[in-house]
């Protein structure tokens, strides 16, 4: 934990009671208990992963490391993959990230790209010599693909396995191929066939070369919007549905598409504008900085529409309490649950959504 007072990380131990759902920290150099045990329901099994930050009655913890017993319980056999999603209609995205969150899997990254037909190749050399090899490489190189890191018990094998036969007429019913697939090239997704596969396969595309990203973000910056979806939401396993909402609404696009950590500091400048102004400035930026969240570059179909105007109907009131009463339809009528944890942030002013777009693509993404 970072101590502002002493300017300094703390090492703590974070116990953890799944039966009642309490936990307990210790400053094991001082030897005394920082809190004692108490119950706190806001905190869950799937969020103790290393790597990830928790909320500790507003205290940011960041995971290292666990016991032995601890990890063989929560991270056996656990693995990530790379997984890549067509140039498919955007109506299909929600889709096929809610199906990836219910089939068990953890997004750890994700963005929206194009690769280059080096890239494809890289992919695809278990095909070299095949006469489909052409076929293939021209279509995934001609449209936008969304790239994604999946984390779960042998993911290199499970997402085969959820991925279903190269022919979408041969996958077995449930599979993701077989409910949306339309022939052997345009079959929806794509998956690793070993673990060696996919570490290459996410370092070309989540990588950084000389500073800058393999695969650039998509971002343009310009006549947008911009929507942060929520740790809370992740962790419910909602962006596939909050992506849907924004599909079938036919007003809007999303042009790029990003999963972020964002570190406090970079929560408080974010929100800068609000300090002073929401009793809740505090909270919000640490439910920010707290887990993943996503953010997006979101347009309008009419160009003659303002953007920012036209999405915060969407999203409704800050609210969801007052969302559920007055736009029910609303994004944080559906998602959001208090005034902290409201599903989405979206840009408030006209003026403003180029700015905020930029923060997180242009800036946090080069940071």
């Amino acid at each position: 934990m970072y101590d502002e007072d002493a300017d300094e990380i703390r090492e703590l131990c974070l116990n953890f009671f799944p039966f009642d759902n309490s936990i307990q920290v210790i400053d094991a150099k001082k030897g005394k208990n920082l809190v004692k045990r108490v119950q706190l329901p806001t905190l869950k099994v799937e969020m103790l992963q290393v790597g990830n930050i928790v909320n500790i009655f507003s205290k940011l913890l960041h995971i290292v490391d666990c016991a032995p017993a601890t990890h063989k319980k929560l991270f056996h056999n656990v693995q990530s993959t790379f997984a890549l999603i067509k140039p498919v209609p955007a109506s299909l995205h929600g889709k096929i990230i809610t199906f990836i969150m219910k089939n068990g899997f953890r997004i750890v990254r994700m963005k929206n790209g194009k690769i280059s037909k080096d890239f494809a190749m890289e992919m695809y050399q278990h095909l070299a010599g095949s006469n489909m090899l052409p076929i293939i490489i021209d279509y995934i190189t001609t449209g936008e693909v969304i790239g994604l890191e999946l984390v779960a018990p042998n993911a290199v094998t499970k997402w085969k396995e959820c991925l279903g036969d190269t022919d979408p007429l041969t996958a077995k019913p449930g599979t993701l191929r077989r409910l949306y697939g339309e022939n052997k090239v345009k079959n929806i997704a794509h998956g690793c066939s070993s673990v060696q596969e996919a570490v290459n396969m996410l370092d070309l595309f989540f990588g950084y070369e000389n500073g800058l990203p393999r695969i650039q973000f998509r971002a343009t910056v310009k006549d947008c919007t911009c929507c942060i979806i929520k740790p809370h939401v992740i962790i419910d396993g909602n962006v596939g549905a909050i992506l849907e909402r924004i599909a079938v609404s036919k007003t809007f696009y999303i042009s790029a598409i990003a999963m972020f950590s964002v570190k406090l500091q970079n929560a408080q400048e974010f929100f800068e504008v609000y300090k002073g102004v929401l009793p809740e400035y505090e909270a919000t930026c640490i439910h920010l900085a707290e887990g993943k969240c996503v953010a997006l570059e979101v347009k309008c179909n009419d160009p003659k529409l303002n953007c920012v105007c036209e999405f915060r109907k969407l999203c409704g009131p800050r609210d969801p309490e007052l969302c559920r009463q007055l736009y029910p339809d609303s994004l944080r009528a559906l998602y959001g649950k208090n005034i902290v944890h409201n599903a989405v942030h979206c840009t408030d002013l006209p003026e403003d959504g180029e700015q905020e777009v930029e923060y997180f693509f242009k800036l946090l993404a080069n940071s």
